[in-house]
């Protein structure tokens, strides 16, 4: 159900509050109502007048948006009644035919436990319900359902490369907990990880789309491709940021990339409008990864839920290193020797800091952000699609 705003609670000068009813216009959308602020200043930027008010009764957070006229929900409020047992109905696939005290039930479900970031089926979802208004097709429950199948994949075969990564990396901890190598040995977490990406087979059959599943299922060679390529180390300088770039989508953006066309497939979009679905997905899962890789200098082990510099202490030369060769050549040797004689770890660390390395990496990052909002220029204006742009802004300013 959905609510029209129609009072705004302001404090008075005595310290009382009162309750100032104003008048709104209001335009009616088919997932919500949008909300025009009759503002007597008119002091608006372009952003702003496409900034029209939605409201849902499916959660607290948002009824309390209503007191507050200047309120944008972000895309994760927009889909909290899509996404908010998503984890449930994730655990209930993977339960489905184990045995009641399997071992590998307990196994995959393990990071399947909420405290995730959930970023790639937000960003699915929200850039699905985009090209559903666009398309007028925003009442098309069954397609509605397709998509969110498609969000629910993206989430899983995320995870169960977290697995991997961290049976390859021998991490101890992943957000903020043990590992499940850890908790378990590597040799049963790689069948858990196996397993998460079996059941998503399962589960991309009832797209019933051919072009989705293609889609979904280049995701998986672009990850084996990214890890295959984290392996080794170019030994010209000149093809090493290429190189990490293109890794960074086979491991991160590619995920994004296709799950976001997929949903804009089964959406009904042209051939140019996919194109656009997937270019957003793409430069903003880059953008995310440099911003990842950034962290790892600035950031503290607390917040990030592993340990600080863990790219330097596995080897990895990431683009505030690589920014740093310039001014600092010595690091060629110590990215072909992945970082591995004593002292390597914090003399190159200390070279990204003092370089500007991690600002030029906030500086690409941006760029890429960029071109992620330009690639939804031609979508008619709606909540989702605002919340896609603010996507970029939280992907540029996360601490963690």
């Amino acid at each position: 159900k959905l609510i029209l705003l129609d009072s705004l609670l302001q404090e008075t000068k005595m310290k009382r509050s009162t309750v100032l009813l104003k008048q709104f216009s209001s335009v009616s959308l088919r997932d919500g109502v949008a909300v025009n602020l009759a503002h007597s200043a008119g002091h608006r930027t372009a952003r702003n007048s496409v900034q029209r008010r939605l409201v849902s009764l499916d959660s607290p957070s948002k009824q309390s948006a209503a007191v507050h006229p200047q309120y944008t929900p972000t895309a994760s409020e927009l889909l909290q009644a899509d996404l908010g047992n998503m984890f449930h109905e994730i655990h209930q696939e993977l339960e489905h035919q184990l045995a009641e005290s399997s071992q590998l039930k307990e196994m995959a479900k393990y990071y399947f436990d909420g405290k995730g970031k959930a970023i790639r089926p937000v960003i699915s979802l929200c850039l699905g319900h985009a090209y559903n208004l666009h398309n007028n097709r925003g009442d098309d429950i069954e397609l509605k359902k397709k998509q969110r199948l498609v969000a629910i994949i993206s989430e899983m075969i995320h995870t169960a490369s977290l697995i991997h990564d961290d049976i390859l990396d021998h991490a101890e901890t992943r957000r903020g907990k043990p590992s499940v190598n850890s908790v378990w040995d590597s040799l049963k977490s790689t069948f858990c990880g196996d397993y998460i990406i079996a059941t998503c087979s399962k589960l991309l059959a009832r797209t019933n789309n051919e072009e989705v599943i293609l889609l979904l299922s280049t995701i998986l060679s672009d990850l084996v491709q990214g890890e295959l390529m984290q392996l080794q180390n170019k030994k010209e300088e000149s093809e090493r940021f290429q190189d990490y770039l293109d890794k960074s989508f086979n491991k991160t953006a590619s995920l994004m990339a296709y799950s976001c066309q997929a949903n804009a497939v089964l959406a009904g979009a042209s051939k140019d409008e996919s194109n656009n679905a997937f270019l957003y997905g793409k430069h903003l899962g880059i953008a995310f990864q440099l911003v990842d890789d950034l962290l790892d200098f600035v950031s503290s082990a607390d917040q990030l839920g592993k340990p600080a510099a863990a790219d330097l202490q596995l080897g990895l030369a990431t683009a505030p290193v690589l920014y740093a060769v310039s001014q600092y050549p010595e690091l060629n040797d110590m990215i072909l020797r992945r970082f591995s004689k004593p002292g390597d770890v914090e003399k190159a660390f200390e070279c990204a800091v003092s370089s500007g390395g991690i600002e030029e990496t906030r500086k690409l990052a941006k760029d890429h952000c960029d071109i992620a909002t330009e690639s939804l220029a031609g979508l008619k204006d709606s909540m989702f699609k605002l919340a896609l742009t603010n996507l970029c802004d939280s992907v540029l300013n996360r601490v963690k």
